[in-house]
């Protein structure tokens, strides 16, 4: 039943009743005369007393006795309960009508005593909620020490075993930062301790509102207490102005412990929310992770490991707050122990315990999956016993080898006669890949990196491989793919095959033999929508020449992975998404129009046939299977359409620096791109592009009177070293321009200045920057000024265009590459 609003005098509350709920309004001072009272305290700062689930997660603070004011401090503060009363016995009160300062100096007048007994139940419930805040704290600080822990080691083990999750964890995101830094500040996650849990990197310390707490005057309060009752009643009632201090300093103190309380229980129950009770928790979440790892052992038993610490820290700390603050009853610590063994199961790991320890052994154990991998993989694809034998004889022959990279005939013949065979396998893999819903980890290894025998590399490359083949290469922005993805895109007609050796693609190919009279028009339905022919063009032509390319050695190339080209560590050497990005995105800061070319823009509505835009096109990425030291821009578009992506080929793996590869394709891409963009005439000086007045400068640099004779034997060393050939020489000008001319730091000639000045611009700011030098100054005023003419021009062009409607998006784009950038 409860006491009502506006009640006043005497009430019998009967065992378990619920006498008041925090947040409701009161009109009176409660004064418990016999009984015992539990008073609970909830995480919400506002608690509907209609929720019942919200009521049933109030926390049982401690329990009063008789002779004990209630609701003083919140009669001066707001006239709303702050805690909710509960009867632990029966107990008989009695209610004095009060709704301010006044009211409780009404109740005072009404017997002398009274100042007294209001001041000492202040102090006490000081004192008990102060006991309670410094009993919660340690088990709410251990909760969220381990919460945000285990959102730290979710990206320790995601990094490290490359597990597949949709990171849909509430918040999770956040704590990858704080991974990087850790990783970066070369903090070591790995191996385990029995502390792993409860270090603590950069979080927000959970005690901060202690800090905020007068405890002096807490202290004062609660030595209160220790003054005989006599002596006190002789202090406090003497003097109003004494009492009425007390009452109001003791009610202002209260109501800080109780908030600070409050934000204590606010986080504990987010955590335990997150931890365990929401329904992508954190422990469910490592139960997931656990048993879609269970083929990799040492990853496993990690997680094994984390979930155990992480359930006993948890089951412990729950057991304390259902014994001391009646809360979180509705758990069972035995369940949460119990999913641990349920997770063990799953993983089919037979060890009665998982001790730290295990996690070092199991390190060194091959995957069973990767026992025997060529016999597997050729039996994948159905290889006859014939087959099979000559390739494990010539494979073994290859193993025995000293110098694998030898240029010995023989050993050369020995690596031609495993590559052909290689790409024939290769490609009847993928095929039955694609019969399959899940692809093998084996196979996904085989196909993106080349693998294809574990005793050509050490256990620990092999083992990073079978954990790296799983990680998820999207990228945000850019379309980057492994062999596997492209390959997949290829023969499910989402993509064309790219170009051959000799610049033609798969439809080229069609024409030629056409002209030949191999074949008719008749033919070209079927040939069109042939995806075997086009998977196998694909593989035969740009995977297998960009796996030789972008290896580096073209003398001693393999196709398979082995121990004797790797000159790093696979984990640290693995081309991801952010590495690949971050490289592109530097030399954007630099050369914003990169990915631009001006192409046609059509409205039939509006009646525009051919409006010429810019429009930024991002190329497709490729990571072949090979370990290497170069990239290949192999296609500065696709097909014949002047809007469509180019096409970069990077190994999957490098020690190489990943910015300089990126600059270096990038540069090649620019040239590559003018040539296209500009046809017959790229070379033309008459039609004015970055390729003609290259060449041009490049060709008759020697009767170029704004030389200098130094600057001429320079220019003369620069070719030579480049072999002749103008894009390379273009390129090494391009490292220059990106990596020294914009910031400032002069190394080109005034002619190269200006090509690049005017064909590579600078964002405005830096344009702006550079200006105040006078190398700079002429350059930067005749491409502001031209900028702001053209997009003057197209403003006032669109708006005639549109009128009172809204500009088309890639108009408005283009306005925005001349007005803003």
């Amino acid at each position: 039943m409860g006491i009502k609003l506006d009640y006043s005098g005497q009430y019998s509350g009967k065992q378990g009743e619920q006498l008041i709920c925090e947040g409701e309004r009161i009109s009176s001072i409660i004064l418990m005369l016999t009984g015992k009272i539990d008073v609970y305290l909830s995480p919400y700062e506002n608690l509907s007393t209609e929720d019942s689930s919200a009521i049933a997660k109030n926390c049982r603070l401690f329990t009063l006795d008789q002779n004990t004011f209630l609701g003083v401090n919140d009669i001066i503060r707001n006239g709303q309960s702050s805690f909710s009363l509960k009867a632990k016995e029966a107990s008989n009160l009695y209610c004095f009508p009060a709704t301010s300062i006044k009211g409780i100096k009404n109740i005072i007048a009404t017997q002398k005593d009274y100042s007294t007994y209001i001041v000492s139940s202040l102090a006490t419930l000081i004192d008990l909620s102060y006991t309670a805040y410094q009993k919660l704290l340690p088990i709410c600080e251990s909760i969220n020490t381990l919460t945000q822990n285990l959102c730290v080691y979710y990206w320790a083990i995601k990094d490290k075993y490359y597990f597949q999750s949709e990171d849909n964890l509430e918040g999770i995101e956040n704590y990858k930062k704080i991974y990087d830094d850790a990783k970066n500040s070369d903090y070591k996650f790995f191996p385990l301790d029995s502390e792993s849990l409860f270090s603590k990197y950069d979080f927000q310390a959970i005690q901060e509102d202690e800090s905020e707490m007068d405890i002096s005057s807490i202290e004062y309060f609660s030595r209160l207490l220790n003054v005989p009752l006599e002596q006190r009643k002789g202090f406090f009632n003497c003097d109003d102005v004494i009492c009425e201090y007390h009452i109001q300093k003791g009610s202002d103190y209260l109501d800080l412990l109780i908030n600070s309380t409050k934000n204590l229980l606010s986080t504990l129950y987010k955590n335990i929310d997150l931890l365990y009770l929401s329904s992508e928790n954190l422990i469910r979440t490592y139960g997931k992770i656990i048993v879609a790892s269970k083929d990799d052992k040492e990853a496993a038993i990690t997680g094994l490991a984390i979930l155990k610490q992480a359930l006993e820290t948890l089951s412990n700390n729950i057991e304390k707050l259902q014994n001391e603050f009646d809360c979180f009853t509705n758990l069972n610590t035995p369940d949460l122990l119990g999913y641990y063994d349920i997770i063990k199961e799953k993983t089919s790991i037979k060890q009665s315990t998982i001790s730290l320890d295990d996690i070092q052994v199991v390190g060194n154990e091959l995957p069973q999956e990767l026992e025997n991998s060529t016999e597997k993989i050729l039996k994948y694809c159905s290889c006859s016993q014939d087959i099979i034998d000559s390739i494990n004889k010539r494979l073994s022959q290859f193993r025995m080898l000293k110098d694998k990279t030898s240029s010995d005939p023989e050993v050369r013949e020995l690596r031609a006669s495993l590559s052909a065979d290689f790409f024939v396998i290769y490609e009847d893999v993928f095929k039955k890949s694609q019969e399959e819903q899940r692809c093998p980890r084996l196979i996904n290894m085989f196909l993106n990196y080349g693998y294809m025998d574990e005793r050509l590399l050490t256990k620990e490359q092999t083992i990073a491989l079978y954990r790296l083949c799983d990680k998820d290469l999207s990228s945000p922005k850019y379309s980057i793919y492994s062999t596997k993805e492209w390959l997949e895109k290829i023969y499910r007609n989402e993509k064309d095959p790219s170009i051959n050796d000799f610049g033609q693609d798969y439809y080229d190919l069609f024409r030629d033999m056409k002209k030949r009279k191999i074949v008719t028009d008749k033919d070209k339905p079927a040939y069109d929508n042939d995806y075997n022919a086009k998977l196998s063009f694909e593989i035969n032509n740009m995977i297998k020449t960009n796996q030789k390319v972008c290896h580096g050695q073209m003398s001693s190339y393999f196709p398979i992975l082995h121990k004797d080209i790797i000159t790093r560590d696979l984990e640290k050497a693995v081309l991801t998404p952010d590495k690949i990005e971050r490289a592109i995105e530097k030399i954007l800061e630099v050369d914003f129009s990169v990915f631009y070319r001006e192409i046609w823009y059509k409205n039939e509505s509006k009646g525009i046939e051919k409006e010429p835009i810019m429009k930024e096109i991002l190329p497709d990425i490729i990571l072949v299977p090979t370990f290497g030291s170069r990239g290949s821009m192999w296609q500065e578009i696709t097909g014949r359409a002047r809007n469509t992506p180019g096409r970069f080929i990077l190994p999957a793996f490098t020690d190489e620096n990943i910015d300089v590869l990126m600059l270096k394709l990038i540069g090649t891409f620019r040239w590559e791109l003018c040539r296209t963009m500009m046809g017959i005439s790229w070379n033309d000086i008459t039609e004015k592009s970055l390729t003609s007045e290259y060449t041009d400068y490049i060709q008759f640099y020697k009767k170029n009177h704004d030389l200098t004779e130094d600057a001429k034997a320079k220019i003369k060393v620069q070719i030579q070293k480049n072999r002749n050939l103008m894009k390379d020489i273009f390129t090494s000008d391009y490292d220059t321009w990106i990596n020294y001319e914009s910031k400032g730091i002069l190394r080109l000639n005034k002619i190269v200045r200006s090509i690049m000045f005017r064909y590579c611009p600078l964002p405005k700011e830096m344009r702006n920057t550079l200006a105040k030098q006078p190398a700079f100054a002429d350059l930067a005023t005749q491409l502001n000024n031209s900028w702001a003419k053209t997009a003057k021009s197209l403003a006032g062009k669109y708006s005639k265009m549109f009128k009172d409607e809204p500009i088309d998006a890639d108009l408005e784009a283009n306005l925005s590459y001349y007005r803003d950038m």
